[in-house]
């Protein structure tokens, strides 16, 4: 009868080591020299939705996990855009604060940690030499700063969240 108890406990400890495994990683890397002003980015997760009909196309929601290392203020606005050899289109702009946790400053502060949830971002297909970026810009300004910017290619695996390390 103890056996019986043992084995569930197996397979959850065994899952927690290999589930991250199963969902493939995705590589980034900071877009410049300047990719990373505002802190460091940890982590990126992938999730696909599925398109609602026949005619509507499929979106991706990204989540960038990072920390802060300079406030992130106002008027930072979020861009996605992916580059497909020396082509490059923009799929998606948000405003700071609707994706992520601002405090009432509207800036994420030094120090902390921070998230960035990017809904319904338009999945555009894999090819071996397309990559998405996702970079935190001034908003006010007539050359626009990039502050942070990660590259990233999509794992032709076919799980429904996909992670990086």
């Amino acid at each position: 009868m103890a056996m019986s108890n043992v084995q569930p406990l197996l397979l959850l400890v065994a899952s927690l080591f290999f589930l991250p495994a199963l969902h493939g990683a995705i590589d980034f890397e900071y877009c410049g020299k300047n990719g990373n002003d505002y802190g460091t980015v940890n982590r990126i997760e992938i999730s696909r939705n599925p398109s609602v009909g026949p005619e509507e196309s499929s979106s991706l929601t990204i989540y960038v996990y990072g920390s802060a290392s300079k406030n992130i203020t106002v008027g930072t606005l979020v861009y996605v855009t992916f580059k497909d050899g020396e082509f490059t289109g923009l799929l998606k702009t948000y405003n700071l604060c609707d994706v992520s946790a601002c405090n009432t400053e509207a800036e994420i502060e030094a120090g902390t940690n921070f998230v960035l949830t990017l809904p319904e971002v338009l999945y555009v297909g894999f090819d071996e030499e397309l990559k998405y970026s996702v970079s935190l810009r001034q908003k006010y300004v007539d050359e626009p700063i990039i502050n942070m910017c990660v590259d990233f290619k999509l794992p032709t695996s076919s799980a429904s969240t996909l992670v990086s390390a």
